[in-house]
């Protein structure tokens, strides 16, 4: 069943590209302050009425950017940056779904080889830190600032990375093909690579 099992991880990645990409958008887009409120269950449901605009409005009227920054916006352009910033956490929440919800069904037909069960729950875990770091990111930018701190941004940035890096791994791993030695000199070489490639996408976070 390993052929299932690692279409699945590749799919979750696939998600996660698509979040990082709608991410990096919602950060350009200086969207990322629109909803000033962290609901992780009815939070997927955008506002419904005029009056629910009227009221995500006025909350992001409380906050330093809108006054520093964006005062006078009509509601029009609230609701764009408002669309970003719910499609980010949109699709971050479709990413744990289909993480959780295959993973329970594979686990529950044995189609999860032992060793690999602690490595997929603490990529779960991982993924749900992740949302907390999120909004942990956001708070730093609803008081005192006109945007979330970059410290911040870049450790959320850098740990949906690693996610990624250890989803794409694990569904490397699982690939049948035959067993490769590689020197030390290789080896090393490689995770100087990984590791110099994780330290420009953190610089370029702060940046």
């Amino acid at each position: 069943r390993r052929p299932a099992v690692r279409i699945w991880l590749y799919a979750v990645a696939a998600l996660m590209v698509a979040t990082l990409v709608v991410g990096g958008a919602t950060r350009l887009t200086e969207s990322g302050l629109s909803i000033v409120e962290w609901k992780p269950v009815t939070g997927v449901l955008p506002p419904l009425s005029q009056q629910a605009w009227a009221d995500e409005f006025q909350k992001y009227q409380q906050i330093p950017q809108y006054r520093e920054l964006n005062r006078g916006m009509t509601l029009d352009q609230f609701k764009t940056i408002y669309w970003w910033e719910w499609s980010h956490r949109l699709l971050a929440r479709v990413v744990g779904a289909a993480f959780l919800l295959p993973l329970l069904f594979f686990l529950w037909r044995g189609a999860i080889e032992p060793g690999l069960k602690w490595r997929l729950w603490t990529i779960f875990g991982a993924g749900a830190s992740l949302g907390a770091a999120g909004w942990w990111m956001v708070s730093s930018g609803l008081a005192g600032r006109v945007s979330v701190s970059q410290y911040r941004l870049a450790f959320h940035l850098t740990l949906a990375c690693a996610i990624y890096a250890a989803i794409v791994w694990t569904a490397r791993g699982l690939a049948s093909r035959p067993v490769v030695t590689a020197s030390s000199r290789l080896r090393l070489t490689a995770l100087a690579l990984v590791a110099l490639t994780v330290l420009q996408i953190y610089l370029g976070a702060l940046v």
